[in-house]
């Protein structure tokens, strides 16, 4: 099983899964760069799951929306780079 987190990312492909973070759903949006922005919960699995009871953002007519955060970790390119891969993700969840 290849598990989509709610913003499309795909949790075997991280390099912290599974020994640092099991996965968005597993951890309930309580992810590692939280640390960074101070928030309780990542902004996507709050509204995805919490606020509207979906598995992913790939049926939302808003996506890609503000509450899809940059890395602070990474560049702007990388970043990029993953948001391009998290909606391709999406889409083709939603049409599967």
């Amino acid at each position: 099983m290849n598990p989509l987190s709610p913003c499309g990312t795909r949790c075997t492909q991280c390099a912290r899964f599974p020994l640092q973070c099991a996965g968005c759903e597993a951890i309930q949006g309580k992810v590692w760069w939280l640390q960074y922005t101070g928030a309780e919960r990542c902004a996507v699995y709050d509204c995805c799951v919490l606020q509207n009871g979906y598995s992913n953002c790939g049926g939302c007519a808003r996506l890609p929306c503000e509450r899809f955060t940059k890395d602070p970790t990474i560049s702007d390119e990388e970043n990029e780079a993953h948001l391009s891969v998290m909606l391709q993700n999406l889409k083709a969840e939603k049409l599967s």
